[in-house]
């Protein structure tokens, strides 16, 4: 199942090293801080940057596109090489060629304050377009597993894959290399993340392995480990291809909101070294691949924050081959971003009901009863495991609870978040908890988040009491979305620990 042969062609060596593009972070986050201050330091870096030849894109077989401007929508693709060209890459073996196995189509919205980021999975079955190989030959059309595109013609050959098989136009598109990878995570100092367990996966030659060696609990990871912890796929999870696209999303999600919360978008010394590994080691199309080009797209993306960044993976199911097969959702998607519609399709919420519910004789208004109340359990402290004690309390209480996660924030006081319709369920979660600290948020996605801090003791949840006069909400939003993590698993603002191995180094 790892290889691909095309009709009249050589067989593609398909290679153990995974690599994942942390590009979305770089072309969104990274680029948009050239517009805090930073476009006279940049200018010679342009200079830098790759132009990959598209003339294979014929026009006239092309999906329609809105003519491009700073508020349109647009559409970009990210896909990663395994490349072993170039420098810092032939430290992974000698394979020649260049696969991707990560390849994520990201939406820009009309105004390009939301973007959706979709991820392909590589084992697709798919019908791949006819392209032109680096060596000039050409393949036909032929179903079999999607990444085969990336290696048969290259990025090219993959875009015109995606446009046939969606009718969605790519505007744009950028590939990076395990050089750019390492280097970005490098320069902005590291980036978090969380495992529940010990993960251990060394590399063992002939057979595999990521390099990966980590404890328990949140580590901030250089370069070289990040690139392990997104590339291991056999020995954390399932050990399958989709369980490491939600691993990467996770990953990519930290490495954002590690951006915007390490000032990046202030700190011109930190661009200047980002943007340095980015123009050094992408490659894109030519209208793309010049500095003013990139600090244009950069400057339409300053309403764009973690809160308002979806990942998804696209819909699929699984058959007896061990191969992805997209469906009728699927097909749903595409015409979603195709008319620049919401992804996940937005769900109107429900009425609420006008008969009286008496929860206590002591609440002397109408409110929901613990079972109508959705909520997201966060843990917010250093202490694995902390939120999922909290989130049994609560269904024994008989509390809905959509979503057991990690925050980015660390409290010692526990916090309630709400969006302004569901003040009274946050109330309720609040007499019941005790939790005197309401907070509206109306940048969250789930109705009421509960971030567990430091001060949670088992038991905690009691039967429903008489809240506090100071469990009055405040008024005023939250600080801000990037430092607080919504309960949907499918933002740029949330964060997971991800299940380790159980193996620790001898």
């Amino acid at each position: 199942m790892g290889k691909h042969r095309a009709p009249g062609t050589d067989s593609v060596a398909h290679p153990w090293l995974r690599k994942l593009t942390a590009s979305f972070s770089i072309a969104i986050l990274t680029l948009t801080a050239i517009g805090g201050g930073a476009v006279y330091a940049i200018n010679g870096l342009g200079v830098n940057i790759g132009s990959i030849d598209i003339s294979d894109l014929n026009e006239a077989d092309r999906p329609d596109g809105v003519a491009q401007s700073d508020t349109s929508p647009t559409n970009l693709l990210i896909m990663g090489s395994d490349s072993r060209e170039g420098d810092g890459n032939d430290a992974y073996g000698v394979a020649s060629g260049a696969r991707s196995d990560t390849t994520l189509l990201v939406h820009l919205y009309n105004n390009r304050q939301d973007a959706v980021v979709v991820s392909i999975p590589r084992d697709s079955w798919v019908e791949i377009a006819g392209c032109t190989r680096p060596d000039g030959s050409t393949t036909i059309p032929y179903s079999t597993k999607f990444n085969a595109a990336f290696a048969f013609g290259g990025p090219v050959c993959t875009i015109k894959t995606i446009e046939k098989l969606t009718d969605v136009r790519i505007n744009n598109f950028v590939v990076v290399d395990f050089n750019a990878f390492k280097t970005v995570v490098d320069a902005i100092g590291g980036v978090e993340v969380c495992l529940t367990t010990p993960a251990y996966d060394p590399v063992v030659p002939g057979r595999g392995g990521s390099g990966l060696n980590l404890p328990a609990g949140y580590s901030t990871i250089s370069g070289e480990q990040a690139l392990a912890f997104v590339r291991a796929r056999e020995s954390l999870g399932d050990g399958s291809d989709l369980s490491r696209i939600k691993r990467q999303q996770d990953f990519i999600g930290s490495m954002i909101r590690g951006m915007t919360e390490k000032g990046l978008l202030t700190n011109p010394p930190m661009i200047y070294r980002v943007l340095g590994a980015i123009t050094s080691s992408i490659e894109t199309n030519p209208e793309f691949a010049n500095i003013d080009s990139l600090q244009n797209f950069a400057l339409s993306l300053g309403g764009l924050s973690p809160a308002r960044i979806k990942f998804v993976t696209l819909p699929f199911e699984l058959r007896g081959d061990a191969n992805v097969y997209w469906t009728a959702e699927t097909d749903e998607l595409w015409t979603a971003l195709r008319n620049d519609q919401p992804w996940p399709p937005v769900v109107p919420e429900p009425t609420v009901s006008s008969s009286p519910v008496a929860l206590n004789s002591s609440l002397s208004v109408v409110d929901p009863t613990p079972a109508e109340i959705d909520v997201a359990v966060l843990n917010a402290t250093t202490t694995v495991g902390r939120g999922s004690t909290a989130a049994d309390e609560l269904r024994v209480r008989k509390f809905n609870v959509i979503k057991v996660g990690n925050s980015t924030k660390r409290l010692d006081v526990s916090e309630i978040l709400y969006k302004a319709a569901n003040e009274a369920e946050a109330r309720v979660l609040g007499a019941a908890t005790g939790i005197t600290t309401l907070t509206l948020d109306n940048s969250l996605v789930s109705p009421v988040v509960l971030l567990v801090g430091t001060d949670w003791k088992e038991g905690k949840v009691t039967s429903l009491i008489t809240p506090s006069a100071t469990s009055t909400p405040s008024a005023a939003p939250s600080a801000s979305p990037s430092s607080t993590v919504d309960a949907n698993d499918g933002t740029a603002a949330s964060t997971v620990c991800t299940e380790g191995n159980n193996r620790v180094k001898k």
